[in-house]
C-alpha cells in the first residue's frame, strides 16, 4: 500500500500523532472556540509549542522537523545596521554516511554552544539584548513556543 501520509510516516505512526493530537486539544482545549479570535491564537500557539516538542512515544521527532539532509547553511545578519556578519554553511560529501552528516551537525551545534558557554563576555552580551543563556539547564530540552 502506497503511503498516504506526508512525510513518510507508517499508518501506525500517523494514528498515533492524530491519537496525541486528540488527546492534546481534549486536554486544555476542549472548550476552545475556533469563531473566537483569542482561542484561535491560543489553540494555535498550543498546537505549535505541540508540534515540536518530544514525542518519543509517538514518532521520531526528525519526522516532523527533519534535519539537513545534504546541505545546510544560513547568514547571520545585523538586521538593525544591514551589516552581514557571517555565514555558516555544512555540506555533504559523497562519502558521508546519514549518520556521519548527522554527526557533524551535532559537532556544528555544540561547537557553537561550547564557544558562548566558554566566553562569559559573550553570555554577559547576549543577557544584555535579552538573551537567556542557561548553562546547566533542568530537564535538558530544547524548547519554542
Amino acid at each position: 500500500m502506497e503511503n498516504q501520509y506526508p512525510i513518510q510516516l507508517t499508518s501506525d505512526e500517523f494514528s498515533k500523532l492524530v491519537f496525541g493530537l486528540e488527546e492534546f486539544l481534549a486536554s486544555d482545549y476542549a472548550g476552545s472556540c475556533l469563531d473566537d479570535a483569542d482561542d484561535r491564537l491560543r489553540v494555535a500557539t498550543g498546537l505549535a509549542s505541540w508540534m515540536i516538542s518530544e514525542k518519543v512515544d509517538l514518532v521520531s521527532p526528525e519526522k516532523i522537523l527533519p534535519k539537513a539532509k545534504y546541505r545546510l547553511g544560513f547568514n547571520v545578519t545585523d538586521e538593525a545596521t544591514g551589516e552581514h556578519i557571517i555565514r555558516l554553511i555544512l555540506d555533504r560529501t559523497r562519502e558521508m554516511a546519514d549518520g556521519d552528516f548527522l554527526q557533524l551537525q551535532n559537532f556544528f551545534w555544540a561547537t557553537i554552544g561550547r564557544a558562548i558557554r566558554d566566553n562569559p563576555d559573550v553570555i554577559r552580551t547576549l543577557k544584555l539584548g535579552g538573551v537567556h543563556v542557561e548553562i546547566d539547564p533542568a530537564g535538558g530540552q530544547q524548547a519554542a513556543v
